[in-house]
């Protein structure tokens, strides 16, 4: 049995290398970071150019800094780095356990030489993004309904409509199952409607009561109507289903998505990529279960978003994929992401932040040869073996707060830092410089002044556009539910379009809309264009305003025009405004016209 393995420890594998002279002995040991032992071997036997009681070296040298060689070669003999630089993940766990280290890891064991030093081999180049508005002005004008056709598309409510009335059809044998693109608007206008007017029930929307009912709703859509569409709902033909893809029945809306997420390009320096979750708590096997999260239950999304809480792509994670390489599932993810900076923008133009379920050594190592910058956070067991040259966790724990140590090899810098708790930080091209203060409140004092390192700052500042985008997705969440597995995600994915609009119309004006206001706009729009003259609400969109349809002449009391502001008893019966219909006067033409 081998020491150690009795006592419950396990026992590294151990390297040999040989050596010839003292000063590369002394440069091994130095560097190692496990030796073991150094031992100098005895002279061959029977070599007379070895084999001699006179060593080599000058015997008139008085400094005591000179070394005498030795008579035969040395050995080294040190551990193995607790890293497994040569696992291979082949097992269940490989899909939990993040980034880890690939199965073959791309800097041998040993070679990497962990130093004091904030000087990395090979600076990253870094780009200016354009300017975002110079290249997209047209966005400037455009209204929040224009800002979200741009997002979820006609053609692809068209392509609905057209999978819905061919499942109706064919799968459910109803040919009288009729359905137009307005219908479908309407519909999606009463699923946002549910998110920020909520109800008890779902029949509520239609109830007669004063107090339940809404007449907006009614007036777009008849409840057994509303019940029709949602039972034949369909987005793609069960007949040419993806093999092996178990959410193939959604994935035309996300594919559709993320195609126009990045229509503009990726125009946000500073980009992150974490996972969002969708409520659902019935019976799939994409459906997953994350302890300690605000969402415990539902389906798995990796999103790369802005800053800002933009996102770029969704990727809905449905576990273990049959034919994939055999690879991190961090890893994976963030190749996955990268590729998609690569095609739609120059990674030099961009910062890449993760935690530590994506955060590794070789993950920085590869993201630095794709002139990638990156920062994360990292596990202990990830650091390429930098922890071992670190002070330990619990050493840290109890120095002062702020204090911070560090170690880079020229391509991956890892800072670990004591703050409610100790931190391990990593990156690729930004070191501990320049220091920042952050306050913290210290038991018996109310602020105390504490070190930042830079990466720190810079992951703080980076990390929260993912955060941000699912908060934004949990304010107004739409409340109907549905019965298939799916409609969650094609819930979702309604949601994330009017999220995206709505930041899209923040990045190009000073004084934007409010998230509810902009939310309003475009679920009065959906509700209220082309229908049948009926009385004004207050906040009309201008798309109801120019929409050509149901704008007729009706008398009311006496009151100014809205555009000549003269008196007049005429009105827009949709618009609800006052105008002039009389010959001669061109008001309600000019009030209609863009």
């Amino acid at each position: 049995m081998a020491d150690g393995a009795f006592y419950g420890r396990r026992v590294l594998p151990k390297r040999t290398s040989r050596i010839v002279t003292l000063l590369e002995a002394e440069e091994a040991v130095e560097n190692s970071d496990q030796p073991e032992n150094l031992v100098i071997l005895p002279p061959s036997t029977g070599d007379a150019n070895v084999d001699s009681d006179v060593e080599d070296g000058r015997d008139d040298l008085l400094d005591d800094d000179h070394i005498m060689e030795p008579a035969g070669e040395m050995e080294l003999d040190e551990y193995e780095s607790e890293d497994e630089d040569y696992e291979v993940h082949g097992s269940d766990d490989s899909e939990d356990e993040g980034s880890g280290e690939p199965a073959a890891k791309r800097t041998p064991a040993g070679a990497t030489r962990w130093m004091k030093r904030t000087a990395f081999d090979t600076i990253l180049p870094e780009m200016e993004l354009p300017s975002f508005i110079d290249d997209h002005p047209e966005l400037i004008t455009a209204s929040p309904m224009d800002l979200w056709r741009g997002i979820y598309t006609p053609a692809l409510i068209e392509k609905i409509v057209d999978q819905s009335l061919l499942y109706a059809a064919r799968e459910k044998n109803n040919d009288s199952f009729g359905l137009e693109a307005v219908d479908l608007e309407r519909f999606l206008g009463i699923l946002l409607l549910s998110g920020y007017h909520t109800l008890p029930t779902e029949s509520d929307y239609w109830s007669t009561q004063p107090d339940l009912g809404v007449p907006l709703v009614q007036t777009a859509m008849s409840r057994n109507r509303f019940r029709s569409i949602k039972q034949y709902l369909h987005f793609v033909d069960n007949q040419a289903l993806q093999e092996g893809n178990k959410v193939a029945k959604v994935a035309p809306l996300y594919d559709s998505l993320n195609e126009q997420l990045v229509k503009w390009n990726i125009f946000h320096p500073l980009l992150s990529i974490d996972e969002s979750m969708v409520p659902y708590f019935g019976k799939h096997s994409a459906k997953m279960f994350i302890k300690g999260k605000p969402i415990r239950f539902g389906y798995k999304i990796w999103c790369l978003c802005g800053s800002d809480g933009f996102p770029y792509h969704l990727q809905i994670y449905t576990g273990r994929q049959e034919g994939r390489p055999v690879s991190p599932l961090g890893l994976r993810v963030v190749g996955d992401m990268v590729d998609v900076i690569r095609v739609h923008s120059d990674t030099r133009c961009h910062e890449l932040f993760f935690d530590n379920f994506f955060t590794s050594y070789s993950l920085l190592e590869i993201l630095a040869e794709k002139n990638m910058r990156a920062v994360g956070t990292v596990r202990d067991n990830r650091t390429g073996g930098a922890n071992q040259r670190l002070v330990s966790t619990k050493e840290l724990k109890k120095k002062a707060r702020g204090t911070f140590d560090y170690r880079c090899n020229g391509t991956v810098f890892i800072c670990k830092w004591n703050d409610n708790s100790v931190v391990n930080a990593a990156s690729n091209y930004a070191t501990h410089e320049p220091l920042a203060t952050v306050k913290r409140r210290v038991k018996n004092v109310s602020n105390t002044t504490v070190t930042q390192p830079h990466l720190i700052q810079l992951y703080n500042k980076g990390m929260g556009g993912v955060d941000l985008f699912d908060r934004l997705l949990g304010s107004y969440r739409p409340r109907i539910s549905g019965k298939k597995w799916y409609w969650a995600l094609f819930v979702n994915h309604l949601n994330a379009t009017v999220v995206a609009a709505w930041r899209l119309h923040c990045k190009v004006h000073e004084k934007p809309m409010s998230h509810i206001e902009f939310r309003r706009e475009i679920t009065v729009s959906l509700l209220k264009t082309d229908l049948r003259p009926e009385p004004r609400v207050s906040g009309l969109p201008v798309d109801v305003r120019y929409d050509g349809v149901g704008h007729t002449r009706e008398s009311t009391t006496q009151g100014r025009c809205k555009v000549c502001k003269r008196n007049t008893r005429c009105k827009c019966s949709k618009c609800g405004v006052r105008l002039h219909f009389d010959h001669g006067a061109n008001c309600n033409e000019l009030y209609h016209t863009r």
